[in-house]
């Protein structure tokens, strides 16, 4: 699995269910109804969006917001 790169410089492991948490948010911050898998389905298709910007096992948090922003306004 690959890392992801914080604002603070320390390295983490990704996790898929910290997409799926922000994109909860999101949708409940709009007070839109939605279903888990749904939300599960928005988190694949962010990874697939932020894959090609993936460098030696290294992704940037800023670079898996933008791909989190650029699924949801689609």
């Amino acid at each position: 699995m690959y890392q992801v790169l914080k604002r603070d410089g320390i390295c983490a492991s990704f996790e898929i269910g910290k997409i799926s948490a922000a994109i909860t948010k999101a949708f409940e911050a709009l007070e839109k109804q939605y279903h888990p898998s749904v939300i599960d389905l928005l988190a694949l298709r962010v990874t697939a969006h932020f894959e090609s910007r993936i460098q030696n096992g290294l992704i940037s948090v800023e670079d898996i917001q933008d791909s989190v922003e650029a699924v949801l306004s689609e």
